[in-house]
């Protein structure tokens, strides 16, 4: 890595990209191919979660699918861009095959990373404002030891149509409107310690899951919510001009300087 510039980092979640993908699906599938490319030219590339819809694996075998998203991550990978996931509520098991392929750390829901001067915290974002007893109940079945043991006990169609109907009634759980989201967010924040007290080692916290796109300042640090990779293709961005958020189709793509 060239030491005399900031790292760059790209950070997209929220795709849910289906094991059946459907025709309107294949257009935000190849477009996030593209964006992979783009990132083989950045220093990290930070998968917030539900980047796919469904994930599970069995003890001997991976159910099929997402084979062109993850040649793409093959590719970031063999480029020199290094991989991170932090686990949505709709794919947190795949970290263990991510881990195995591209070699990202297994993060817990709230991670920091590290990247020159700032310390930007990760998380998915899921149950951080709000829950309902749906989502809850969602939540608790895919990220607790207790609901995963209980899952590999269920046969995958079973366990694929329950996740399904479970994955509609969490996106309907958490669309509020973005004037609420915010609202939220703000209070959130303004209850967080501040950098310089005990819990507050960190000035940048970037999340998925509302499938909105926001940023919210207290004290000196920021919340950057992502926007989703659906009707709008957004992701996040950090380089040597800060944090911002991009829209994929009407953004012109950055440029990167050469790795040493």
């Amino acid at each position: 890595m060239n030491h005399s510039r900031p790292p760059t980092v790209i950070f997209v979640a929220d795709s849910h990209f289906h094991l059946r993908p459907d025709a309107s699906e294949e257009r935000r599938r190849d477009r996030f191919c593209e964006l992979c490319a783009l990132a083989r030219d950045a220093d990290h590339l930070v998968l917030l979660g539900d980047i796919f819809d469904f994930w599970f694996d069995y003890p001997h075998f991976r159910l099929r699918g997402y084979e062109e998203i993850l040649h793409g991550l093959d590719a970031v990978r063999a480029a020199g861009c290094t991989l991170h996931f932090v686990g949505g509520n709709h794919d947190v098991w795949a970290a263990g095959y991510l881990r195995e392929r591209y070699g990202c750390d297994i993060r817990p829901p709230q991670s920091l990373l590290a990247v020159a001067d700032r310390r930007v915290l990760l998380c998915h974002g899921d149950g951080l404002f709000k829950l309902d007893w749906a989502y809850g109940a969602f939540r608790a079945l895919v990220r607790a030891r207790a609901g995963i043991a209980l899952a590999k006990a269920l046969h995958p169609e079973f366990l694929f149509a329950l996740s399904t109907w479970l994955s509609g009634r969490s996106r309907c759980a958490t669309r509020d409107d973005s004037a609420t989201i915010e609202r939220r967010a703000a209070a959130w924040l303004a209850r967080q310690p501040a950098p310089e007290e005990p819990g507050g080692a960190w000035d940048l916290m970037v999340i998925g899951h509302v499938h909105h796109g926001f940023t919210a300042s207290d004290r000196g640090r920021t919340l950057a919510a992502l926007p989703g990779w659906l009707d709008r293709l957004g992701y996040g961005l950090l380089d040597a001009d800060g944090f911002r958020l991009l829209d994929f189709d009407r953004d012109p793509p950055p440029r990167f300087p050469a790795r040493a």
